[in-house]
């Protein structure tokens, strides 16, 4: 069982990446209900309701190549630069949120990540949080997990942060430690050698002991949640690739 989890972990992480490095250029979104849709004209995005009524106009930002989310009420857009390129990328906008056509509130990089080394980078391309980002919550909601191992979520109407936490309590023996381990068929316990701290002091030798049964026989490179020397990854982030470079703004 533990090894078709892994699996699946695997192939979703494969058709994220595939995906993510197409090129888009959207100009139509729909609501999840089809009852509106965004579709770009000239310079503006024009909301329409389901018998082609015009509901309110947003000015075009570079929004085609972005997520966009539309609210089953056709009230509230979410738009997320989950593609960031170009300067000064930790002060660049991430997220924005509209109601009835008006910015109501946006998020610079820097405001949703603490650590610039919490990203991946890939030439121009930068992810900063998983892909699962989503409406949730009956819309009420806009959510979604950083890569360090923060879930937030937005209220849609106004943009405000509703929740800000990581899944898990954290303490002085908690760590999040990316690094290399070889895991035994005889023993659940194993010895990681640290390449990356996300969470957690420094290490003596940048090595910790650690049981797991989430891995199979062999050689691995993971971010594992380490919390009094138990494996208590959240399945949500297991398996997940993050970076090694830091962004230098």
């Amino acid at each position: 069982m533990k090894n078709i989890l892994f699996t699946l972990f695997f192939i979703g992480l494969t058709i994220g990446n595939a995906w993510a490095d197409e090129p888009r250029n959207q100009t139509l979104v729909r609501s999840r209900n089809e009852q509106f849709t965004l579709k770009l004209k000239k310079n503006n995005w024009n909301m329409t309701d389901s018998k082609g009524n015009l509901l309110y106009s947003i000015p075009e930002k570079g929004f085609a190549a972005m997520s966009v989310f539309i609210t089953n009420d056709g009230k509230n857009v979410v738009v997320m630069d989950d593609l960031i390129s170009g300067g000064k990328l930790t002060k660049k906008i991430a997220l924005r949120f509209f109601h009835e056509g008006k910015q109501v509130m946006s998020y610079n990089l820097s405001d949703l990540v603490k650590d610039s080394c919490n990203v991946t980078r890939t030439g121009q391309q930068v992810k900063w949080a998983l892909e699962d980002f989503d409406l949730a919550k009956n819309d009420s909601t806009f959510s979604l997990a950083t890569f360090e191992f923060n879930e937030i979520d937005f209220n849609t109407n106004t943009g405000q942060i509703t929740k800000n936490a990581k899944p898990f309590i954290v303490d002085r023996n908690t760590y999040i430690l990316r690094g290399k381990f070889y895991k035994s068929s005889s023993s659940d316990k194993t010895e990681m050698l640290v390449r990356k701290y996300i969470l957690g002091d420094k290490l003596p030798f940048d090595t910790i002991h650690f049981s797991t049964d989430m891995y199979t026989k062999g050689s691995w490179d993971q971010v594992v949640v380490i919390k009094d020397g138990i494996d208590v990854t959240p399945i949500r982030f297991r398996g997940e690739v993050f970076g090694d470079g830091c962004l230098i703004n």
